[in-house]
């Protein structure tokens, strides 16, 4: 049997939307960079608005047509780290000089996702992903921080996007370390049930 594409958008004889909307996202980022190296930066940011905007779409449709599932998710979360990498790109490309000014704020707000994967999988032997609301803020922080220096200028968005996405990746290891696997948790001192039917807190 020939490898088909299609088995990234029908799971169980389904076409499902939701998956589809995550790869438009994926699919994006190249032309996003084709624009900013053709000096179209403002068309570029609108493209990426636009991308960006499919990170809340995809979720929407899942829940909508009720076809939420572990592969979705999956694949939602590999798209997004595929994305968050590419923004680092998008910025240098749009303000050239601005990593390297911000550089240690770039480095927490890019690498530390990377090496918190690298943690995890260490204590776990997994790439734990929680969904713990301060990754939610971070993520979010993330994707407006271009749309968010270009309408005001400030640079700072960098800091506080790095500091909330830095707390957050402390405060997964911390629930890994706690015993925490369930990765829909909301906040890192979420009760734990052990295997002995006890409790942590």
């Amino acid at each position: 049997m020939s490898w088909s594409p299609l088995w990234l958008v029908v799971e169980r004889g389904a076409f499902k939307p939701a998956n589809a909307v995550t790869l438009l996202r994926a699919l994006l980022i190249a032309p996003i960079f084709g624009l900013l190296w053709a000096g179209q930066t403002r068309a570029a940011l609108g493209l990426y608005v636009l991308a960006a905007a499919t990170d809340l779409i995809d979720g929407w449709l899942a829940r909508r047509f009720n076809q939420s599932s572990a592969f979705g998710a999956q694949l939602d979360a590999v798209v997004d780290n595929l994305f968050s990498l590419a923004i680092l790109g998008f910025l240098a490309m749009a303000y050239p000089g601005l990593i390297r000014s911000q550089g240690i704020a770039a480095a927490a707000l890019f690498g530390g996702p990377i090496a918190y994967l690298g943690v995890s999988w260490l204590m776990t032997r997994r790439a734990m992903m929680f969904h713990v609301w301060s990754a939610k803020v971070g993520a979010f922080l993330l994707f407006c921080l271009w749309p968010a220096i270009a309408v005001t200028g400030w640079t700072g968005w960098f800091w506080l996007s790095a500091l909330v996405v830095g707390l957050s990746r402390l405060e997964q290891v911390v629930l890994i370390a706690r015993g925490g696997r369930d990765l829909e948790a909301r906040h890192g001192l979420v009760v734990i049930r052990r295997a002995d039917n006890s409790l942590s807190t």
